[in-house]
């Protein structure tokens, strides 16, 4: 786990590399208040180094049966409440399935349709999860195909960032990602766009994508 606090001083270090050793104000009072635009930017930057990530593991929450029960559902469905901090699916797997889920799809898409019509047979090994909603109006997972008996082995999810908990098992380079990206929304409440567009240029490399 990497804690805000340790994020905070991440990011205080690359404004100092970048600006000098004077650029961030030593007066406590002007400190706290770099801190604080720093905890506030970070849910953003996290965000967006989320999206652009690859797979690579940002803030990772795992949930075993325990802690998310599922339900069978009559149209063959089984339904799993979605985590309140969830942002992305990584991997759902039922006991019951050959191999787990890894991609979240539209209830609505051209996929689930088709499975649910038959052109395409969803079966242990081709399992499908759709995000939806609820009879009572709340997100969920929802997970095809499901027996009576079924049980959830796991589900693995991107979440939320949280102030109070940090980063939970981040690949390291992920952190420096988001460290960076956390720059550069800072030079942004700053009006340095040149600075900001370069740390956002470092925060993409890391990730893997192509810098323009």
């Amino acid at each position: 786990m990497i804690t805000n606090d340790e994020l905070i001083k991440k990011v205080r270090f690359l404004i100092n590399e970048a600006d000098g050793e004077n650029s961030i104000p030593t007066i406590t009072d002007d400190l706290r208040r770099i801190d604080d635009t720093i905890s506030e930017l970070m849910p953003q930057a996290v965000a967006i180094v989320q999206k652009q990530s690859n797979g690579k593991n940002v803030n990772v929450k795992k949930l075993f049966s325990s802690e998310a029960q599922l339900r069978t559902l009559p149209d063959g469905f089984g339904e799993v409440d979605m985590p309140e901090d969830f942002a992305d699916l990584l991997s759902v797997k039922l006991k019951s399935w050959r191999i787990p889920c890894i991609q979240l799809s539209s209830h609505s898409s051209v996929e689930i349709l088709h499975k649910l019509g038959g052109y395409l047979s969803a079966v242990a090994s081709k399992p499908v999860c759709a995000e939806d909603y609820s009879e009572e109006g709340n997100k969920v997972l929802k997970l095809f195909p499901v027996s009576d008996s079924a049980v959830l082995e796991y589900l693995v999810y991107e979440a939320q960032y949280d102030v109070a908990t940090g980063l939970n098992l981040c690949d390291s380079r992920m952190a420096d990602a988001v460290s960076y990206v956390c720059a550069a929304l800072l030079y942004n409440v700053f009006e340095r766009y040149d600075a900001a567009k370069s740390f956002m240029s470092f925060a993409a490399a890391l990730c893997g994508e192509n810098v323009k």
